[in-house]
């Protein structure tokens, strides 16, 4: 450990001198590989990785004690490719020359030991426990045995698994600056066919099947078109016009303009007043893809809050432009927003993750994690307060939240600030007692039905998750989330054999176990996750994978400043709002170096 830290010490003064010792570095990416992540252990610790499909880190699996039994064989050996989506299955041995190691412990359930990691080269394997006792037998766990017969209990149990390559550097450049990749995001969302061409149609522009998720698309268009109207500059509660970056383009009101009519579609169409999910905008609308017509009516409570985040920095835009007037009804949509989150917050401290309009009931039992939306929306809130804007009134003179289509009489009165407050304290409470515990970092995607209990994680949240933790200085637990992360579903080279795996554009991120596809969203959630580590602990090895990432970015960013969605040769629809998030990471990765 001591070794670590000076070598991490080390490293670090060389970054502050711009300098990399690629050599130490890794190294040092070599050796953190060897530790566990989260290990479970029966009746303390449960094992997150039951249908996991690759590891960085040394893993430990749930095989079953046998009782009496006081000794088990493990066996490694190197395994023919598997199907990623059934990590239980056990696949053709190499037979020729096939390397394996051998070693004994006392539990099945202990994790392979580190020397023995090291040793193996980047593919797949399979673990063999024995039970060395004669009268007892040897089972997995129920929860991985999907896809198996109830047989009784085996001797011997197996787990195939994909052996992923450690970070190790230099990976190539970028073609140019983070902040300036960013702009040119910014940029590529107005000069979109599907955004231009707002100025003659009052529904969504046809030619874009996307659209079918008004409330997730729309609010990542209209941040990108404010954003846009400063030069690309990233607009916070307490900056002013002279904070902007310089070279406002020509076109910035005409950005404005159609961020307002985006905005102003998003609350024309949200829930009326009287409704379960008051002012809520559409998760789904149309037809454009069968999706949107199978979950029609259902709402994903992930994306009210981004919209109401999208409708505050517009505001803000508003407001800073000398317009406070017009500026009023967007603020008062996203605090109606805020109110109705607080109304609905269950005991827990969370919401189910997708519910019925036509009464708020729940779709499946699965509860929302919040992440960067939901308490981003409350930070904003409680930020503007601090800073005495107008955004929000005091305890003692509660703001109405007056939609736009309603006059005064129809008025409702918001929850005080310290309210909006408290309801996002118990939402991160719920995911410190929830999957900072359990580590069940449930996957929550508008496109897909909700899964049970680790069968589809995926990383976005957690990434959120470290990032707060890191801002609470609870360094040691936003690292250990940061490398489960980067565990999971970072792709550094010699990919898992899934999907388009041949043309991954490496080092990439994966998005969640049921589309184990590299996706330029799962890069920002790791440029994002690197850079706040980095920030917390001075330590250089985060710095360089972030800045590996954010390179990959820049390298495949398009001439017109668009970023694909598929890192790999696949063809299909960009979703505008993941290319604008990897946007804002860059930026965020940019703040971290400069400071």
């Amino acid at each position: 450990m001591r070794v670590r830290l000076l070598v991490g010490m080390l490293l670090a003064a060389l970054a502050a001198r711009g300098e990399v010792d690629w050599a130490r570095l890794n190294i040092a990416a070599r050796e953190h590989a060897k530790t566990l992540i989260r290990a479970g252990v029966p009746g303390v610790r449960p094992f997150w990785n039951v249908h996991a499909k690759a590891f960085i880190h040394s893993p430990a699996f749930e095989f079953q004690e046998v009782e009496g039994a006081n000794e088990y064989r493990f066996t490694i050996e190197k395994a023919e490719p598997g199907r990623a989506a059934c990590p239980q299955a056990a696949e053709r041995r190499v037979k020729d020359n096939a390397p394996y190691h051998s070693w004994t412990a006392a539990k099945p359930w202990l994790p392979i030991p580190a020397d023995i990691w090291d040793s193996l080269s980047p593919g797949y394997y399979t673990l063999k426990v024995e039970n060395l006792g004669d009268a007892t037998l040897l089972s997995l766990p129920a929860t991985e045995r999907s896809g198996m017969s109830a047989a009784s209990p085996k001797k011997s149990c197996e787990r195939t698994f994909y052996r992923a390559a450690v970070f190790h550097g230099p990976y190539p450049k970028g073609v140019c600056g983070y902040r300036e990749a960013a702009r040119k995001v910014y940029a590529s969302v107005y000069n979109m066919q599907q955004v231009q061409g707002w100025k003659t149609s009052d529904d969504p522009p046809k030619g874009y099947d996307l659209y079918c998720y008004p409330a997730k698309i729309l609010s990542s268009m209209i941040r990108a078109l404010v954003r846009h109207s400063t030069g690309g500059a990233q607009l916070v509660a307490t900056a002013t016009m002279t904070d902007a970056i310089n070279c406002v383009p020509p076109e910035a009101s005409d950005a404005i303009f159609l961020a307002r009519k985006m905005a102003d579609w998003l609350i024309a169409h949200s829930q009326p007043a009287d409704a379960p999910l008051a002012y809520f905008p559409p998760t789904y609308w149309g037809d454009r893809r069968s999706t949107a017509v199978a979950y029609a009516g259902q709402n994903m409570l992930l994306y009210p809050a981004h919209a109401a985040l999208a409708y505050l920095e517009l505001a803000e835009a508003l407001t800073r432009a000398g317009n406070g007037a017009d500026s009023k009804q967007y603020r008062t949509a996203a605090l109606a927003i805020a109110h109705t989150y607080a109304k609905l917050q269950g005991a827990d401290g969370t919401w189910p993750l997708k519910v019925r309009e036509k009464d708020g009931s729940p779709v499946r039992a699965n509860r929302l994690v919040p992440g960067r939306y939901i308490l981003g929306l409350f930070d904003r809130v409680e930020q503007a307060h601090a800073g005495g804007s107008q955004l929000v009134a005091t305890a003692a003179d509660a703001i109405n939240c007056v939609p736009p289509e309603k006059t005064t009489a129809g008025a409702i009165n918001c929850a005080p600030p310290e309210v909006f407050a408290q309801t996002r304290d118990r939402a991160f409470a719920y995911v410190l007692d929830g999957p900072v515990k359990t580590w069940n970092w449930d996957g929550q995607f508008e496109d897909m039905d909700p899964m049970p209990p680790y069968k589809n994680l995926q990383k976005g949240v957690a990434a959120d998750t470290a990032i707060r933790l890191f801002a609470l200085g609870r360094i040691a637990e936003g690292c250990e989330l940061v490398d489960w992360c980067e565990d999971q579903f970072v792709v550094w080279s010699d990919p898992i054999h899934n999907m388009d795996w041949r043309n991954w554009k490496t080092p990439t991120a994966l998005e969640q176990y049921d589309y184990y596809t590299p996706i330029d969203a799962s890069m920002g959630d790791m440029i994002g996750a690197f850079a706040a580590a980095y920030k917390a602990t001075g330590n250089a090895l985060y710095l360089e994978k972030a800045k590996a990432l954010a390179d990959n970015v820049t390298r495949n960013q398009r001439p017109d400043g668009t970023i694909p969605t598929y890192f790999d040769s696949r063809k299909g629809s960009d979703w505008v709002n993941c290319m604008v998030y990897v946007a804002n990471r860059l930026e965020f990765l940019a703040d971290a170096m400069s400071k």
